[in-house]
């Protein structure tokens, strides 16, 4: 029962108000697991002055209603939104006459407690969320949530039996008839695991799948996705990979030469790697239960020796942190995408991360004096070191200035920017420039530019403004290859994977003030254009 209407008399008119409310507990089932609240007038001069209090009894199901819901901090929301209100089936509670029944009494030792532990390894718990949700939603499409009841009652009373079964050592089981059918996992399981449309169970009228599918066009259409995949380079952002490189510590030819004596040993390594990581799928597909610590750790083993082995032969071709994290890079990131072995060699990494570090963070401050107020929506004025917000002050000893603030369950904080670099050991790579460079005159040379529009006719435009006419190769960074005009003023950039050309021994880094000349355009799509040019 609710202790007076007063608090939904503030928001509306005496008319307008709905003197009836709904509650329910997170995660929701089933529709049986929906309540119905009731107003009265309480009398009692002890309660009487309470107008937000929910009382429970405990001469009915109310408890049962709510999911099982018990008093040890469980959180219910309680509502008179209309749409809600208007979607509610009137259906009977679901009950466990078991609820606490547990299992016979077994011997205290050794052999009982690990069995008990291997019971409780499983993940039924979740999967009978997913089965209950793949009917839920058949139901959605025969148009009625009471279509599947039968179903739904099972694996909710089941859910409540699972959850419990870690306390009370009984055996539950999903029935096989409803595991298998729902073989497909819910449509939002995309976002997790990735895959195809089809691998995953579709309804049209669930609003979660329908919420996912309109987040797949915006993400698509937003971030021009390729094959799953983000095309940075038409929004000029950096790459992982372009954060774990350092470019300016090696002439071009020496890189190359590094690259083609150390990818033979990334395919060895890879090979290799790859055998393992088949024994350790194989380990994991067996059941909890019946992963042996032994053969996980020998799995591990494998792993180890094998990434010091190729750890080791790499550093006796490349002795320089920072140049073989470069070029590991660039062979695991830019041309193979497996991506682990560039991280056998962290201590180069961290020294080209740490280069590449964007020294102003964004600090966020937790304001204890605040807990529990009711100050959300306001601002925190901070001058000489003092706080003011309302009729308080406080000392508080962030940079002058006004904050807004930002609540989490009843604490705030506030967010501003400050310098601050971090604090990390890093190897310190001395320069291998030698004065050497793989620059010459590249004529009726065909290479691929990025326009960083969004549209092929924006792409069209930017290749007719260029064509037949003369401009500028601009390096920036040691990372980036700009087409630029005599003002400096960026047209339009080489993609990352056109600027080394490996098979050519040929590298565009190396290529800063050179002229270039479009002679023809081949091809334009949505982001980029394909030409034909003169480099002197």
């Amino acid at each position: 029962m609710l202790l007076s209407h007063q608090n939904y008399r503030h928001h509306r008119s005496i008319h307008q108000v709905q003197y009836r409310c709904e509650w329910l507990r997170s995660p929701l089932t089933i529709f049986n697991e929906v309540g119905k609240l009731d107003f009265v007038q309480v009398h009692n001069r002890y309660m009487r002055h309470l107008d937000n209090v929910i009382v429970l009894n405990c001469c009915d199901l109310t408890l049962a209603r709510l999911g099982l819901g018990d008093v040890d901090g469980d959180t219910a929301l309680c509502t008179n939104d209309p749409t809600i209100l208007s979607a509610v089936i009137d259906a009977p509670t679901i009950i466990n006459e078991d609820d606490k029944k547990v299992a016979a009494p077994v011997s205290n030792n050794m052999d009982s407690i690990v069995k008990m532990e291997l019971k409780s390894l499983h993940n039924l718990t979740g999967r009978s969320t997913n089965v209950n949700t793949y009917f839920q939603n058949m139901a959605l499409e025969e148009g009625s949530l009471q279509a599947r009841v039968l179903e739904n009652s099972v694996l909710k009373f089941l859910q409540g039996q699972i959850i419990d079964a870690t306390k009370n050592g009984l055996e539950v089981e999903i029935p096989y008839v409803l595991d298998r059918l729902a073989i497909q996992m819910p449509y939002f399981f995309r976002f997790v695991n990735g895959g195809k449309a089809d691998d995953y169970q579709y309804s049209k009228k669930s609003p979660f799948n329908q919420f996912c599918v309109v987040a797949e066009k915006y993400i698509d259409d937003k971030f021009q996705m390729k094959d799953g995949k983000l095309d940075q380079s038409i929004f000029s952002i950096e790459s992982t990979r372009q954060l774990l490189q350092d470019m300016r510590k090696v002439s071009q030819p020496k890189f190359l030469n590094y690259l083609a004596r150390i990818e033979p040993l990334y395919k060895k390594y890879n090979k290799q790697k790859n055998q393992i990581n088949h024994r350790q799928k194989e380990f994991n597909e067996l059941k909890k239960w019946e992963r042996d610590n032994d053969t996980r750790k020998a799995i591990s083993a494998e792993y180890a020796r094998l990434r010091e082995e190729y750890k080791t032969r790499c550093e006796e071709i490349c002795p320089y942190p920072s140049i073989l994290a470069s070029v590991a890079v660039e062979i695991a990131y830019q041309n193979y995408r497996t991506y682990s072995f560039a991280w056998l060699f962290v201590d180069g990494l961290l020294e080209n991360l740490k280069l590449h570090e964007n020294a102003i963070k964004r600090e966020v401050r937790k304001v204890n004096r605040l807990t529990n107020r009711n100050v959300e929506g306001k601002e925190l004025i901070v001058q000489a070191s003092i706080a003011t917000i309302d009729d308080l002050e406080f000392p508080f000893y962030v940079p002058d200035g006004v904050y807004s603030l930002f609540e989490i369950m009843g604490q705030f904080f506030i967010g501003y920017e400050a310098e601050r670099e971090t604090v990390v050991q890093t190897s310190h790579t001395p320069s291998l420039l030698d004065g050497k460079s793989t620059r010459r005159t590249l004529r009726d040379y065909s290479l691929g530019f990025s326009t960083l529009k969004k549209s092929e006719e924006e792409s069209q435009l930017v290749a007719d403004q260029v064509l037949g006419k003369t401009w500028r190769i601009q390096i920036v960074e040691y990372r980036y290859v700009h087409i630029v005009n005599e003002q400096g003023k960026r047209k339009c950039i080489i993609p990352r994977d056109q600027v080394i050309r490996r098979d050519e021994g040929l590298s565009l880094l190396d290529f800063d003030g050179a002229t270039i000349e479009f002679i023809r355009i081949e091809k334009v799509t949505k982001s980029s254009f394909k030409a034909i040019v003169h480099i002197e």
